[in-house]
C-alpha cells in the first residue's frame, strides 16, 4: 500500500537535504581553504628560512658572495628539492646554449667515456668530426684531470659535465696514453696535456650489419629528429641483401627524440596509435600513430636496465603490438614527457609534465617494460659490450635475440658473426 508524503513533512524533508547539501558544501571549502592556508604558510616559512640563512650568512661568511652565481644555485637547489632527476634549471646562459644547439648537434667535446678501476674517465670512443678528435684524443685514452682538476677528486659525474658546455669555450683535458710497444716488458705511459675548443659535432647514433648470415642488425644508440629516414635506408639496404629477419639493438640507448623514434614505428608497425601521455589532470593525449604500410618481416629487439624513456616507448610497442619479442633485461622505467619552462631572467627550468603510456594505457614510469626472454650477460662481456668490443658470436643477449627470430618462423643461416660493411642504399623501406 502506498503513503503519500504530507505537504509539512515534505518541505521538512527539502529543508533537512539544503541543510545537509550547505553543510557539506561549507566542510568541502574549509577543506579547501584550510589547505591553501597551510600551503601558504609553508612557503612562507620557506622564504623565512632562506631569508634567515641569507641574513647570517652575509653578516659572518667570511668569503665572497657572487650574487648571480647565488640566485642560479639557489634556483638549481628548488629543482633538485623536487627529487626528480628529470627536474632541472637551466641558467641564462646554459638555457641560451641549449636554444643554440640543434636537436642533430650536441655541443662539447664529443667523446665518450666509462669509469675505470682508479675512478678516471676511459675514453671508448671518439666521435669523428668531433673537437676530440681534431685535438688529437684516441680511443684507449684516459682522462685523468679536467682544468687541471683531478678526476677522481671532481668525481667521474662531475667530470663528464664539465666536458659539454658554450660552443667557443675550451677545457684543458690531462691525458694518460699508452705507448705502443713491441717489447714484451710492462708498457709506458705518457701524460699529455691536450686543450680542446667546445664546438658543435654530430653523433652517430645508428649503426648497421648484416649477422649469422641472413638477420639485419640495427643498433640505435639514441633517437634524433632525422635519424628515421637512415634507419629505413639501412634496413631497405639489408633487405635487399636478402635479410630475413631483424634485430634492433636499444641497449643502453639514452632515449632522445620521441618524434624520430615514432617515425621508426610507422615503418614497423601496423595503423595505430604509438605514442599517448597522461598529463597531471589525468587527460590522455595521443601524440603519434602509425599508418598502414609496414615492413613484414619478424623482429626482436634487445633492451637493458639502461634503456631510457623513448627506447622503452619503442619497445613497449613492438611488444603490444604482437610485432616481435623483447629479449635482455627489463628496461630502466623512465618515461615522463619533460618541457622546457622560459623565466623571465632568460633562464629555465625543465618541468616533468606528463607520463608516457604503453599501447594499454600503463604508465611505465618507475617499473620498466618486461621482457619475453630474459637474458643477462656476465660483468666480463659488459665491460666488453660498452667498449664495443663484444663479437656478436660471444653475445648471450644477441644470439637470443637471433634465436627469437627463429621461433617466429625466420630460417638462420649458420654463419654467427659473420658481418657485412654498412650499405649506403637509398631506397626506402616498403
Amino acid at each position: 500500500m502506498s503513503r503519500k508524503l504530507s505537504w509539512g513533512a515534505a518541505v521538512a524533508l527539502v529543508a533537512v537535504t539544503a541543510s545537509i547539501t550547505v553543510s557539506l558544501t561549507y566542510v568541502y571549502a574549509m577543506k579547501s581553504f584550510n589547505s591553501k592556508v597551510a600551503d601558504i604558510n609553508e612557503r612562507q616559512a620557506m622564504y623565512t628560512k632562506l631569508s634567515e640563512i641569507d641574513q647570517k650568512t652575509r653578516q659572518v661568511y667570511i668569503g665572497s658572495v657572487n650574487e648571480k652565481e647565488l640566485n642560479d644555485g639557489i634556483c638549481a637547489g628548488y629543482a633538485a628539492g623536487l627529487g626528480n632527476a628529470q627536474a632541472k634549471y637551466l641558467s641564462a646562459e646554459k638555457y641560451k646554449a641549449y636554444l643554440n644547439s640543434s636537436s642533430e648537434k650536441s655541443v662539447g667535446v664529443g667523446i665518450k667515456t666509462v669509469q675505470d678501476k682508479d675512478g678516471n674517465m676511459e675514453v671508448i670512443e671518439v666521435t669523428p668530426g668531433s673537437p676530440a678528435e681534431k685535438s688529437g684524443i684516441k680511443k684507449g685514452d684516459t682522462v685523468v684531470s679536467v682544468d687541471d682538476k683531478e678526476v677522481i677528486r671532481l668525481t667521474y659525474g662531475d667530470a663528464l659535465n664539465k666536458l659539454d658546455g658554450v660552443a667557443g669555450s675550451t677545457i684543458k683535458l690531462g691525458i694518460l696514453r699508452q705507448e705502443n710497444t713491441e717489447q714484451k716488458a710492462e708498457a709506458k705511459a705518457s701524460l699529455l696535456s691536450i686543450t680542446v675548443t667546445r664546438a658543435e659535432y654530430a653523433e652517430q647514433t645508428l649503426t648497421s650489419s648484416m649477422i649469422n648470415g641472413n638477420v639485419a642488425y640495427l643498433k640505435i644508440a639514441a633517437f634524433t629528429d632525422s635519424n628515421a629516414e637512415q634507419f629505413n635506408n639501412l634496413l631497405a639496404a639489408r633487405i635487399k641483401e636478402g635479410a630475413s629477419g631483424i634485430v634492433i639493438d636499444l641497449r643502453s640507448n639514452s632515449g632522445g627524440s620521441i618524434r624520430g623514434m615514432a617515425e621508426m614505428l610507422d615503418t614497423l608497425l601496423p595503423a595505430g596509435n604509438t605514442v599517448s601521455y597522461k598529463d597531471k589532470t589525468g587527460k590522455v593525449t595521443v601524440q603519434y600513430t602509425s599508418g598502414p604500410n609496414t615492413v613484414n618481416l619478424p623482429i626482436s629487439v634487445i633492451v637493458n636496465r639502461n634503456t631510457f624513456g623513448a627506447a622503452e616507448i619503442f619497445a613497449a610497442d613492438i611488444k603490444d603490438y604482437k610485432r616481435g619479442l623483447l629479449v635482455g633485461e627489463k628496461t630502466a622505467g623512465l618515461g615522463t614527457k619533460d618541457e622546457v619552462k622560459p623565466l623571465s631572467d632568460g633562464s629555465a627550468i625543465i618541468l616533468p609534465v606528463a607520463n608516457y603510456l604503453t599501447l594499454n594505457g600503463e604508465i611505465f614510469t618507475g617499473k620498466g617494460i618486461d621482457v619475453d626472454i630474459q637474458k643477462e650477460l656476465t660483468s666480463e662481456q659488459e665491460a666488453l659490450l660498452v667498449r664495443n668490443q663484444l663479437k656478436a658470436e660471444q653475445d648471450p643477449q644477441l644470439q637470443a635475440a637471433v634465436s627469437a627470430l627463429i621461433r617466429q618462423g625466420v630460417n638462420v643461416e649458420k654463419a654467427p658473426g659473420t658481418e657485412s660493411s654498412p650499405a649506403s642504399s637509398k631506397a626506402a623501406a616498403n
